[in-house]
């Protein structure tokens, strides 16, 4: 072995380069597998008009519902909205204040709506502006199955007219063929 250190085939000079790509691989890993802390949205509301910066402390990816569905329910509930959407873009660009929502309020189960016989319901009202979600989707399905009634009825009588026009059409142009041109 000589005074330098060479001839033990051991290579000090290009070991922490050899090691940075492996370090930096175990701390990416590292903070994808790390607990989320908070996750936050922008929270629109509507019936008083408000936004908000919702964060959910403590978030995880699972859970009972949606985090972006928690944030709009939480928001609307406290503040007596009457709708709440999540917004697109960031949430720096949020100018609401923070509202705060544990995210253990997404495992809890939604409140069930009471349940009436089917007799005893009254039929939703056409006026004004529905009360729930629930009233707001069965408008708008009784809404496009009589629009959808409606356009197979035109399309029913457009066909039958057009059948009857090209029936005639028809009977003429035979009419006319037959007399040689004298019924023309």
């Amino acid at each position: 072995m000589d005074e330098a250190g060479e001839g033990d085939g051991v290579d000090t000079v290009g070991a922490p380069a050899r090691w940075l790509p492996w370090l930096a691989l175990l701390l990416f890993a590292a903070l994808l597998t790390r607990e989320a802390a908070a996750q936050e949205y922008c929270v629109a509301c509507s019936g008083p008009n408000a936004v908000y910066r919702c964060v959910i402390e403590g978030a995880q990816p699972q859970g009972g519902q949606p985090l972006q569905m928690l944030c709009a329910t939480a928001m609307a509930k406290a503040g007596n909205h009457a709708a709440c959407s999540v917004t697109r873009g960031t949430v720096f660009d949020c100018d609401g204040p923070v509202r705060r929502v544990p995210w253990s309020a997404a495992n809890a189960p939604l409140p069930a709506a009471p349940q009436q016989p089917a007799a005893t319901q009254a039929p939703p009202a056409a006026e004004g502006p529905p009360e729930t979600v629930v009233e707001m989707a069965q408008r708008a399905n009784q809404q496009t199955s009589e629009q959808m009634k409606k356009a197979g009825e035109n399309i029913s009588q457009g066909a039958k007219s057009m059948g009857d026009a090209v029936g005639n059409a028809t009977k003429k142009t035979w009419d006319c063929m037959t007399s040689l041109f004298t019924r023309c």
